[in-house]
């Protein structure tokens, strides 16, 4: 028995179907060029309106400094810097003659009596009033009611409209391109088992 003759792929309708996707990508592609420049709204950066209609009266006017001007406020700066360097070491020096006298004095009491100098190192309670409560070992009571209420999600969400939901447009693409695909082996194996 002759066999089959194969058919042959049309390389027109191959041509005319690529293009065909490509056109859709390419549109798909252009939508989101078009809205990428879009950003996110953040309402705690709007100005009240209020504030919007008096800008002209709001805008300062720029000044330039003199060299005057910025020679004493380099020297006022200089000048804090110095201050506030001294008072630093004025205050490393007392605190480490604070902790050196405490020190000399806890081991003169310890040459006196041992016994004073062990409650003289004792924390004492009372100074500073701290309660600490630890972890728990017991688990959560589910039957617990909070007393704060309910919780309101309130959390503004933004989307980009794009007229077609992107993410659904693209997955019936790739079924299409998917059911191409089998309809493509379907034939070969029917071309198969005929040509057996």
């Amino acid at each position: 028995m002759p066999t089959k003759a194969k058919k042959k792929a049309d390389p027109m309708s191959d041509k005319i179907r690529e293009d065909r996707k490509r056109r859709r990508y390419e549109k798909v592609i252009g939508k989101l060029e078009k809205f990428k420049l879009q950003l996110k709204p953040v309402h705690e950066y709007e100005p009240e309106r209020r504030i919007l209609k008096e800008l002209d009266v709001r805008k300062r006017l720029p000044t330039e400094l003199t060299s005057e001007e910025t020679t004493r406020r380099l020297m006022l700066n200089r000048d804090w810097a110095k201050h506030k360097h001294k008072q630093h070491q004025q205050e490393v020096t007392f605190i480490s003659r604070a902790i050196k006298s405490q020190e000399s004095a806890l081991e003169q009491l310890k040459q006196e009596s041992e016994q004073l100098y062990e409650q003289a190192i004792q924390v004492d309670k009372k100074l500073i009033p701290f309660v600490r409560r630890g972890p728990l070992y017991s688990l959560p009571n589910p039957n617990y009611d909070a007393p704060d209420g309910d919780y309101f999600d309130t959390t503004n969400y933004f989307s980009k409209g794009f007229g077609v939901n992107f993410m659904e447009h693209m997955k019936t693409m790739e079924r299409q391109k998917w059911t191409e695909i089998r309809a493509e082996r379907r034939a070969k194996k029917e071309e198969k088992d005929d040509d057996k």
